[in-house]
């Protein structure tokens, strides 16, 4: 499948891309290590300067409640732990992209980590992913960055991904995405140092219907997502850097969303989502909530 980049070519490329169903599975990493160690994006150090502390306690809890607010929504999760050193570990939207291939079978593509302190994570999951019985891809090196999908964003209802082009993932990653999955890709270049990934800026909730932070995408990404949704809902500067962008909606239906975001809460509603707020403010101090901490599975 190949790389769009005219807006008025993606809603018939969207159209014409295999179908997917809904999400069913997830993979979660325990935050058992979990710290902030260094600063690798702008949300790790306070307004002094200083790095963010973390109660692992209370991160470990947030952590228990959104697995099983998943689980009650009807979500398998599965959990894999990190050894000691990995302190970013449980973030493990980045380390991979999961999907079925063309034989219908469980595949996936494994990141190349921008940072070097995140570059072990990888091999954790490659372990994973072979005793569970998929397909594994390795990411070309020369085609450094790449990372996961903290950048490739599902658009719901068929095989195709956004594209975040940024600090954390090359624009030569998507052609080879997109010939490794068959998939439809559509790039989007992020323009804003604090929206690091794509899922701190876009949240797909359905084929027609998403979230995004107008401000974080240059004037040829705000055209795509025009073409490519009916319904984009903005967010307002408060509730971006509450990360309402990191929410998740695997089913088109449940909204699992950092709670506090009340114009945006008040925008699902009116739209029929079922929200369901939770507290990641553990995980935010990292630079990530709800979508960050979670891999959907094929």
């Amino acid at each position: 499948m190949p790389v769009i980049a005219n807006a008025d070519d993606i809603p018939n490329a969207l159209l014409d891309a295999p179908g997917r169903g809904p999400c069913t599975a997830l993979l979660m990493a325990r935050p058992t290590h979990f710290q902030v160690e260094s600063a690798i994006n702008p949300w790790m150090k306070d307004a002094q300067g200083r790095l963010n502390l973390v109660d692992r306690d209370r991160a470990i809890a947030q952590w228990n409640a959104l697995a099983q607010a998943y689980r009650d929504i009807g979500i398998t999760v599965h959990e894999i732990d990190g050894p000691p050193g990995l302190p970013d570990f449980c973030f493990s939207a980045n380390q991979s992209l999961a999907y079925r291939d063309t034989d219908d079978q469980p595949a996936v593509v494994l990141s190349s980590m921008a940072n070097a302190s995140r570059k072990s994570e990888v091999a954790h999951f490659e372990r994973w992913y072979r005793d569970h019985g998929y397909a594994v891809h390795q990411f070309p090196e020369e085609l450094w960055p790449f990372e996961g999908t903290g950048d490739a964003i599902r658009h719901h209802g068929q095989h195709a991904f956004w594209g975040g082009i940024g600090p954390r993932t090359s624009i030569e990653a998507w052609n080879f995405v997109a010939r490794a999955t068959g998939a439809v890709v559509i790039p989007l270049r992020l323009t804003d140092e604090r929206f690091y990934h794509l899922d701190t800026c876009l949240c797909v909730l359905t084929t027609r219907t998403a979230l995004y932070v107008p401000s974080a995408f240059d004037a040829p990404g705000l055209e795509r997502l025009q073409a490519g949704f009916e319904d984009l809902i903005p967010l307002c500067t408060e509730d971006s850097r509450n990360f309402a962008c990191n929410a998740h909606c695997p089913d088109d239906k449940h909204v699992l969303i950092q709670r506090g975001s009340d114009a945006t809460v008040k925008a699902l509603t009116r739209r029929g989502f079922e929200v369901v707020e939770l507290d990641t403010s553990e995980f935010m101090k990292s630079g990530g909530s709800v979508f960050c901490l979670k891999q959907e599975l094929p």
